[in-house]
């Protein structure tokens, strides 16, 4: 990379950091730092919602899995089911999180609607599930720009945690929601030119390209295959995707975001149209096509092969090296680096949030709003070292393919999640009862993994699992002495 496209990147930066921090304002309580004191306008929040998902992982290695030997469009079946899922967290959980007066946290609401030994268990997994998400997802980046530079994937993940903590650090979830708001549009706009820009490069015409892609089997999307080993099927997709968003709505990311807009009606509108901003998953998923088109017009030397195989999501990162011009490209990195950094800082928000409600205030009660925004700010700090620490240890399995790890990985927690979550909104349940269900959640998810059924049926069949056995236990057993919350 040269001095021109690295200057690009640091300007990008810059001016993202310096907008972030003026549309955000200053956050001098708890409620502002984490909250935004609900003050934020849905659309914002809608945007923000979509680009902490659109990960680097997303933007790097949904067109490698497309460009792949045997690649097509069967992920389309996940970004439907990603969508109904958005509609799903509408319907269950954005009314029971906006009007909760007395909880802090997602983790606080289901110690209320339970008991708080479930608060605390159900807060376990969440932050483990944290964990992994933003190795996996701060991976990416740091292989990204590992082929860029040349630094090594230990400091150029170093580079990315540096630059989420201190746009997290700055005005806390209201700084997160604004800079992710600007960064969806960026790597949106990254995505839209890059498509234009590879279908003026190739001589190929557009239907003939459309033909050629339909002889190698690319244009396939749909597999209503009832095989439980197959990755992508329809039905795994749509019921993984729905049962996914539910679990991951009970992590405290979700509740930050409702709790940030201005109204009930605006946390409604910040979700269900959240469902409809996936559309930017099919314009990254088209550039998986037109790479393949590009590269079967202009073929890749035998080197590149060769790391292809040992590092199949370097693919888009080459592209924008090798072919970009010098300027715009730096404008590609920026956007690669802005899908990553939306989702960490994310991740650090809804991390400094937990420890601090749960432990820190616990260990050091009654001081002054000031001193706990500090204390959120340096624990975004921690939380950046272990996240960089966790990205090393993933950095072992990156053969696999990222796209994979992201799924994959998480779903050894997400039946726990989805359980506990649903069991809370239905106010049933006890620690006991709670405990031995995430034991069944996670010996029926053991037991899929090795029977080699896909992830994607991990979470569903676990966790509906988990609510099944607790509902039959507490109807066999005696009532509790405090009956759960009504309502909610």
């Amino acid at each position: 990379m040269g001095w021109i496209d690295t200057t690009v990147v640091l300007v990008v930066m810059f001016a993202v950091t310096w907008l972030g921090h003026y549309l955000s304002g200053a956050a001098n309580t708890r409620a502002s730092f984490f909250r935004a004191d609900g003050t934020l306008p849905w659309w914002a929040v809608s945007a923000s919602i979509i680009a902490t998902l659109v990960s680097a992982v997303t933007f790097v290695s949904v067109p490698a899995a497309i460009f792949a030997p045997g690649g097509d469009l069967s992920y389309l079946q996940v970004i439907a089911g990603l969508a109904l899922g958005k509609l799903a967290i509408a319907a269950l959980l954005v009314k029971a999180f906006y009007q909760e007066p007395d909880a802090a946290t997602s983790y606080g609401y289901i110690a209320k609607r339970i008991d708080p030994v479930t608060g605390e268990l159900s807060m376990g997994l969440g932050l483990i599930l944290n964990l992994i998400n933003s190795g996996v997802k701060v991976l990416a980046a740091s292989v990204v720009l590992d082929v860029i530079t040349g630094w090594g994937v230990p400091v150029c993940a170093a580079v990315v945690v540096l630059v989420s903590v201190f746009w997290s650090a700055l005005a806390g979830v209201k700084t997160v929601i604004w800079t992710d708001f600007i960064l969806f549009v960026l790597f949106c706009l990254g995505a839209v030119f890059t498509l234009v820009f590879i279908i003026f490069s190739v001589e190929t015409p557009v239907l003939q390209a459309v033909a050629q892609l339909d002889q190698q089997a690319r244009l396939v999307w749909l597999d209503i295959s009832l095989d439980p080993t197959v990755r992508y099927t329809l039905f795994s997709c749509l019921v993984g995707g729905v049962a996914l968003n539910i679990a991951q709505a009970s992590t405290q990311g979700t509740w930050q975001r409702v709790k940030a807009c201005r109204s009930l009606a605006d946390a409604y509108r910040a979700y269900n149209f959240a469902a409809a901003f996936y559309v930017v998953h099919l314009v990254i998923m088209a550039v998986g096509l037109a790479l393949v088109i590009f590269y079967s017009e202009f073929p890749l030397a035998a080197s590149v092969v060769q790391r292809l195989a040992e590092q199949p999501d370097v693919i888009f990162p080459h592209f924008i090296l090798t072919e970009m011009p010098v300027g715009l490209s730096g404008l590609f990195i920026a956007a690669i680096f802005a899908a990553a950094i939306s989702t960490l800082d994310s991740a650090l928000a809804e991390a400094s949030d937990i420890s601090l409600h749960h432990i820190y205030e616990r260990l050091v009660p009654g001081r002054s709003e000031g001193h706990y925004v500090l204390s959120a700010r340096l624990l975004m700090v921690f939380w950046g070292i272990v996240f960089w620490v966790i990205t090393l240890f993933f950095a072992g399995y990156s053969s696999q393919g990222l796209l994979d790890l992201t799924f994959k990985f998480p779903n050894y927690v997400l039946g726990g999640l989805f359980g506990s979550i649903v069991l809370a909104r239905l106010g049933v349940g006890r620690w006991q009862t709670v405990l031995f269900g995430l034991c069944i959640a996670a010996g029926i998810t053991l037991w899929l993994a090795a029977s080699q059924v896909a992830f994607f049926w991990w979470c569903p069949v676990s966790g509906i699992a988990m609510v099944a056995a607790v509902y039959l236990l507490e109807a066999a057993l005696p009532s509790r002495t405090t009956a759960p919350l009504a309502g909610g």
